[in-house]
């Protein structure tokens, strides 16, 4: 094994800043590709364990990895010449470390070494914002701070993942040849990775698909519950519908179905042996949000409301995490309220075939549900790209989210692609509105979505992201809302004015009408 801080070393490629499961999955990911690496960490263990994994690795070249605790030595180990006439030898670092203060401490110490034309890729989650004031501050330096969203975890870290840089287009450039290399493959060979557009353009854009992510996984946990639970199919047997569903059909190549078909299958690991298999041992809490080690679902959901933009889903599956993160919280409050817990549904008594039929409408709700959440995301994206000038090309979203990322979906990528490709990045674009076809596509789920929602209702199951989902489709698709009555109140007590029926206004400027309603004594 080579040493670490080896001040021989003087001709890395790119530096690794952080060498936890992202930082080392990119470090064998980069090497593999012929890339010499500098991997750091101030943890010389975690160092020693990322260049042990290097030697283990028949994929990976062990002399292309050198592990350091110094900055300074990372710095060091790169060519010498780096000047404005040598802007083919750029310094590269990749940073994969927690967002917020730690980035900033990696920043304060980092920048000082580095000179004109040096790059600095800040590869975790990051508010969009916080990737723009560090810009600012290492533009004043010449150097380039690129917000890039890295997406699949950490087997796509070590694999191929999808990437969203937001950066200056000379950056992208330097960039480009390596980031298409390391990055997830589309079925066509196209790389999964564009630049997104400017500013934290890259991060927004990786905060979202992480939006549409946490919906997913809450429609697919509530199915699973139900399926379980009240209609009493074995996880086995949930595996299977699964499996099905990922291999054809509209949930085709879905990531998240596939992942869970697999997983659903393993009867041991990590402490737990159970034959009905180990989720049945697993507490129900997701805790990620709550202790803060993940901020891209909080950050979508302040987002929705800040844009103004209906995502009721990816809100409903925040909520479910939020709500599950403290079991002993949860079952205090469970007691106090003592309401009726979820119960087998009556089609549970069901024969086969209306079984089997049941299956198709359970199959066709999930879909819309999923379907859903990517219009809901992708608005939000839409909406931002506008107020922030980036320019986001929808459709350079879809194809980066074609493979190495946990909203992969194989059947929904082919459907939604073309659609958006019509469109440029400056034109305003609502799914919902200016594509039919996709509209039309969630209007043939709209009947098994309520069928689904009604067997939760009936038999107390929780299921807020697919009853959202179904709330989304009524909103948006209502003809007449009971928000007249809501706009009445609101001029009652606040003159917030309103609008008239006979005579409609187009857009969301305040009414243009009042009425001076007489008050009730002592209201």
């Amino acid at each position: 094994m080579a040493d670490i801080d080896n001040d021989k070393v003087q001709d890395l490629e790119i530096g690794i800043v952080g060498s936890g499961s992202m930082g080392a999955g990119m470090t064998l990911l980069f090497s593999e590709h012929g890339s010499k690496i500098g991997c750091y960490d101030y943890d010389g263990e975690a160092v020693k364990q990322v260049m042990e994994e290097a030697k283990k690795d028949s994929s990976v070249d062990e002399s292309l990895v050198h592990g350091f605790t110094s900055l300074q030595k990372l710095v060091d180990a790169f060519p010498k010449s780096n000047s404005d006439s040598d802007s083919d030898n750029r310094r590269v670092f990749v940073l994969s470390l927690p967002h917020g203060k730690p980035v900033d401490g990696i920043l304060d110490e980092l920048l000082p070494l580095l000179e004109k034309g040096d790059i600095i890729v800040d590869g975790g989650n990051e508010w969009w914002e916080e990737t723009e004031r560090r810009q600012r501050k290492t533009k004043e330096k010449g150097v380039e701070w690129v917000g890039m969203g890295v997406s699949g975890g950490y087997q796509a870290a070590r694999h191929g993942p999808s990437m969203s840089p937001g950066c200056s287009p000379e950056a992208w450039e330097y960039l480009k040849p390596y980031l298409e290399k390391w990055s997830a493959k589309a079925p066509n060979g196209e790389p999964c990775v564009l630049r997104i557009g400017p500013g934290g353009a890259g991060h927004y854009v990786k905060m979202i698909h992480n939006g549409i992510e946490h919906a997913h996984l809450s429609i697919l946990c509530e199915i699973r519950s139900l399926l379980k639970h009240q209609l009493g199919y074995s996880n086995d047997e949930i595996s299977s519908v699964f499996e099905s569903w990922w291999k054809e059909g509209p949930l085709r190549g879905n990531f998240l179905v596939g992942i869970g078909y697999k997983g659903l299958k393993f009867k041991d690991g990590g402490g737990i042996h159970d034959e009905e298999g180990i989720v049945e041992g697993m507490e129900d809490k997701v805790t990620q949000d709550v202790d803060k080690s993940e901020g891209t679902g909080t950050w979508s959901t302040k987002e929705i409301a800040e844009r103004h933009v209906a995502a009721p889903a990816i809100a409903a599956s925040h909520q479910l995490r939020i709500i599950s993160a403290d079991k002993f919280e949860r079952l205090k409050v469970a007691k106090n309220l003592d309401i009726p817990q979820p119960s087998e549904a009556k089609e549970k008594k069901l024969d086969k075939k209306a079984k089997d039929e049941l299956l198709k409408t359970i199959h066709s709700a999930v879909y819309g549900a999923v379907l859903s959440a990517f219009v809901q995301g992708l608005h939000i994206i839409t909406r931002a790209s506008k107020d922030q000038k980036w320019d986001i090309q929808l459709s350079d979203c879809l194809k980066i989210w074609r493979a190495g990322c946990i909203i992969q979906s194989d059947a929904i990528s082919e459907f939604l692609l073309p659609k958006v490709e019509k469109f440029g990045p400056n034109e305003p674009l609502n799914l919902l509105r200016d594509v039919p076809e996709v509209a039309q596509e969630l209007a043939k789920t709209y009947d098994s979505l309520k069928k689904v929602c009604m067997i939760a209702l009936e038999t107390d199951s929780v299921a807020p992201a697919l009853s959202a989902s179904l709330e989304y489709l009524k909103a948006v698709g209502g003809k007449n809302l009971p928000t007249d009555f809501e706009e009445m109140e609101l001029d009652y007590f606040g003159h917030h004015n309103y609008d008239l029926k006979r005579k409609p206004e187009k857009g969301h400027e305040k009414g243009n009408y009042h009425t001076e309603f007489s008050r009730t004594p002592g209201v």
